[in-house]
């Protein structure tokens, strides 16, 4: 089964897009939500979705803005046969056609039922939103997917791939009847006795022994428990009444201590309250010194601070008068360099304008060349075109042929010629020597010496009654080869027909004509494109344009100069060169002069700044200096007005000084006597007696509910022999035991020889899919190098996992692997499974990757596509839709670009 088209119209994104596949190998890239996805999900519902789905999976792949229902057009090559399946995708108004060259149009219902028959597929055509996904997706790697565990896939396909394997030559690895017989009766006794999940089956001999030994195991702990507990009743009730006697000779002196601690405290909450008022009082005093002395300082500080002012003023005065006449001096210098400065710009600019001119004029000249050089060379250009047309018009009147399809045309014709050698190697020749009697061959009689070439079923008949049926190569293999020369034929002359081509002979001439013109059109193109190609003609207009400017810019120039300029316009490229060079040294001249003056002016202005900045800042600071000493002295008056003069301030100070010094002698009195009764281990004392108490009462009160449970147990258990009770509980788990190990032997037994033969089993199923791993290997190869191997893991329902074993000898298990690494190894066991199962569908099985290795670095992306060649050049159909399409440059694929 193999891709031939894909056209979508009004599918999502696409209003209407045909791609046309590669026999082999194909890449179509495009940026994201360019619509590569799209296409990928669009073949796959022709193939398997019906027409009529409805529903939110309809309003997936209907167009948000192109309007009218989604139609896929999808051509393919089966059973012999070119196909074109066309769906369109509108509810319950949907329909499908099939149609093929010679066969009548199947719709609808016929048509899905045909092309499962032609996919090998149950749901072809028709399947339902919930198998969409997982129909054929070992053949459609969708995106996000890639990486997926594919034992899933393999166990799908397990019954296709047996027995495409057996086919090929493991038929023989079977087990004979007995083996059968005895492993049958193996695994039903192993049944008997075990679940499914290898545990002890309930009801069966193991199991009840088993039962009946945990019952007798719970009969004899009961009774050492019963037994033990005796005994340790006993010695609780004693270790009891001991606990009661020495709790009652304890508590007494416990609360004797803790009332005398406990008084201690209380003399402590008094003397606490005592410190706290002593230490208010003492605060009192000691901040209204403070206050006294701080103010004291003040008035001291700000006297000296007020003569120090008056002082500093002198002379601040005297440098005002010196700086005032530096600024006058500074700024005459500047006004005089300024006049210097504009003198010199007026000359820079009468110098320029005629500069300018000059380059003008040189730009002019150097235009008009370039003007003529483009004229030429749009000449030449034009008389190549014409060549180029007269070529492309021959080569458009021959067959449209590439090298790929002339191959393909050469390998069609080949398999042709096997066909009919290989049909004609099957024929048999009846020859009659002798007969005393009549033959006849097919009704028509057969002469002595006379010798016939079969090639179909025959019948031989010799008088009176014996008739002889002769089938050349077997019957069926006959059957087959005549078919596939038939097919093989068909082909060649259909491929020919398509192409308008006579035979093999007129498309190899027709393609070495076209490659031919193909090649000088090329050589054409290459010297057109040099000469400037398709921008000759807007360079020449651009040319002429500037041309024109330019002149434009002399004449505006010429007369900004009027007409009393020293110089004339040059007529002259050379010319305008030598008077571009005499005013561009007047020029640098002249700004040397203006550079000199307005570094000068530039000078004077700062020195001018200067000096009107230390005028400015000194003013401030002298006001300043003066504002300061009106504050101060303001301040000082407020102060002794408010605290009175040195000698009242003295008087006050030491009243206060006596009053702080008796406060504190009363606080320290107060601490000591508190530090002496130590507060803090009081406390400690008080909390330590009070647990101790409390651990005695909880003690005694133990030891009593101890005392009455032990005296309740002893009561109780003290009616009957425990020890008796033990001796027979012992004695019934000894047989217990004994039933149970014989049990336990037996089920080992049976579960040993179920193993074996299931080992045996696994064996030969391993042999069986030993060639799936070795395609597998063979494509990793491509990618690990030549010692990468892989091991298939079997189960009872089918392929169990997958593990890559490196030339290192270890081993790594699906899961375990990198992303890139899960993505390469999925892709070489799908390639493997399709190259199997291609030989149901013609041969070929198309492998669709939609970007299916974003975790593939690229530098293995290049190991990756000798992998996909391998694949193609096994007769897979490669699809890859990525969008980084130049990471595939070496895939050598028929390519497709989605923009």
């Amino acid at each position: 089964m193999r891709l031939l088209s894909l056209t979508v119209r009004n599918y999502r994104v696409h209003k209407e897009l045909t791609v046309t596949f590669d026999p082999s190998r194909n890449l179509i890239g495009g940026p994201n939500e360019s619509g590569k996805s799209t296409l990928a999900e669009a073949a796959h519902r022709a193939l398997f979705l019906r027409a009529k789905t409805g529903g939110a999976i309809r309003k997936e792949v209907v167009s948000t803005i192109h309007i009218g229902d989604p139609e896929v057009i999808l051509t393919f090559e089966a059973s012999g046969k070119i196909w074109e399946l066309e769906k369109r995708f509108a509810g319950s108004k949907g329909g499908t056609r099939l149609t093929a060259a010679g066969t009548t149009t199947l719709k609808d219902e016929e048509a899905d039922a045909k092309l499962s028959e032609l996919l090998k597929t149950e749901s072809g055509g028709r399947a339902n939103a919930n198998q969409l996904a997982s129909t054929w997706s070992h053949l459609w790697v969708w995106q996000g997917s890639s990486g997926q565990d594919p034992s899933g896939h393999a166990s799908d396909h397990k019954d296709t791939l047996v027995q495409r394997l057996q086919t090929d030559g493991l038929a023989a690895v079977m087990q004979s009847a007995t083996d059968q017989r005895v492993r049958e009766r193996i695994a039903a006794s192993n049944d008997e006795l075990f679940t499914a999940k290898g545990k002890p089956k309930a009801g069966s001999k193991p199991e009840i022994a088993r039962t009946q030994l945990a019952e007798a195991e719970v009969a004899l702990q009961h009774a050492r428990e019963t037994a033990d507990r005796l005994e340790q009743s006993a010695a609780e009730h004693s270790r009891a009444e001991k606990d009661i006697t020495d709790a009652d000779a304890m508590l007494p002196g416990l609360r004797e201590q803790r009332a005398t601690t406990e008084a201690k405290l209380a003399e402590v909450e008094i003397l606490r309250r005592r410190e706290d008022t002593e230490h208010h009082a003492w605060e009192n005093a000691a901040a209204s010194l403070k206050q006294l002395l701080g103010n004291d300082s003040s008035i001291r500080k700000l006297t000296e601070q007020a003569a120090s002012g008056r002082e500093a003023l002198i002379p601040a005065e005297r440098m005002e008068a010196t700086l005032l006449a530096e600024d006058q001096q500074a700024r005459e210098l500047s006004q005089a360099a300024e006049i210097a400065q504009r003198q010199s710009a007026d000359a820079i600019r009468s110098t320029r304008l005629q500069h300018d001119l000059a380059v003008t004029c040189i730009t002019s000249f150097e235009k008009a060349a370039e003007r003529q050089r483009l004229t030429e060379l749009t000449e030449q250009a034009k008389l190549i075109r014409e060549e180029i047309a007269t070529h492309q018009d021959a080569l458009s009147k021959l067959p449209d042929l590439t090298a790929k399809e002339l191959d393909s045309l050469q390998k069609l014709d080949r398999a042709a010629s096997q066909a009919n050698a290989a049909l004609n190697g099957m024929a048999a020749s009846i020859e009659l020597l002798t007969a005393d009697t009549e033959v006849t061959l097919d009704g028509k009689p057969l002469a002595p010496g006379e010798s016939r070439t079969l090639t179909d079923a025959g019948e031989l008949a010799i008088r009176p009654g014996t008739r002889l049926r002769i089938r050349p190569g077997g019957g069926n293999t006959l059957s087959e080869a005549r078919l596939l020369q038939e097919t093989s034929n068909r082909a060649i002359a259909t491929a020919l027909e398509r192409h308008t081509l006579r035979d093999l002979d007129h498309a190899t001439a027709v393609l070495q004509q076209r490659q031919s013109l193909s090649q000088q059109i090329a050589q054409l193109e290459t010297r057109w494109k040099t000469l400037g190609g398709d921008s000759l003609t807007a360079d020449l207009a651009s040319a002429v344009s500037t041309h024109e400017a330019a002149k434009s810019e002399v004449q505006r120039r010429t007369d900004a100069l009027g007409p009393e300029s020293p110089v004339d316009p040059p007529q002259a490229l050379e010319a305008a060169r030598q008077l571009q060079a005499t005013f561009q040294q007047a020029l640098d001249q002249a700004e040397d002069a203006e550079t000199k003056a307005r570094h000068q002016a530039a000078k004077l202005r700062e020195r001018l700044e200067t000096a009107g900045t230390k005028l400015q800042s000194h003013r401030e600071q002298t006001a300043h200096a003066r504002q300061s000493l009106r504050d101060l002295e303001t301040k000082l008056q407020v102060l002794q007005e408010t605290h009175g003069d040195a000698p009242n301030r003295e008087k006050s100070l030491e009243i206060i000084r006596s009053a702080e010094q008796q406060a504190a002698a009363l606080l320290v009195a107060t601490r000591k006597a508190l530090a002496d009764l130590s507060p803090g281990l009081l406390t400690a004392d008080l909390d330590r007696f009070t647990r101790a108490i409390t651990q005695q009462d909880a003690r005694r009160r133990e030891a009593e509910n101890l005392r009455l449970i032990a005296r309740d147990r002893l009561t109780l258990d003290g009616s009957s022999d425990p020890h008796a009770e033990l001796s027979h509980a012992q004695a019934r788990h000894a047989a217990a035991l004994e039933t149970h190990n014989s049990q336990q032997r037996h089920a080992k037994a049976i579960e040993k020889l179920h193993q074996l033969f299931s080992d045996s089993r696994e064996a030969i199923d391993r042999s069986l899919v030993q060639p799936l791993a070795d395609r597998i290997s063979g494509y990793l190869q491509c990618l690990f190098g030549p010692t990468a191997q892989v091991r298939v893991n079997l189960s009872d329902t089918g392929i169990a996992g997958i593990e890559l074993l490196r030339a290192d000898d270890s081993t790594f298990n699906f899961q375990s692997l990198s992303g890139g690494a899960k993505e390469q190894v999925a892709a070489a066991v799908r390639l493997a499974m399709a190259e199997i199962l291609a030989t149901d569908h013609d041969g070929c099985l198309p492998l669709l990757f939609d970007d299916a290795f974003a975790y593939t670095d690229p530098e293995r992306v290049q190991s990756l596509q000798r992998m996909l060649d391998l694949a193609a050049t096994r007769g897979l159909q490669i699809i890859v839709l990525t969008c980084a399409p130049n990471d595939y440059s070496a895939f050598g694929a028929g390519e497709t670009r989605l923009i």
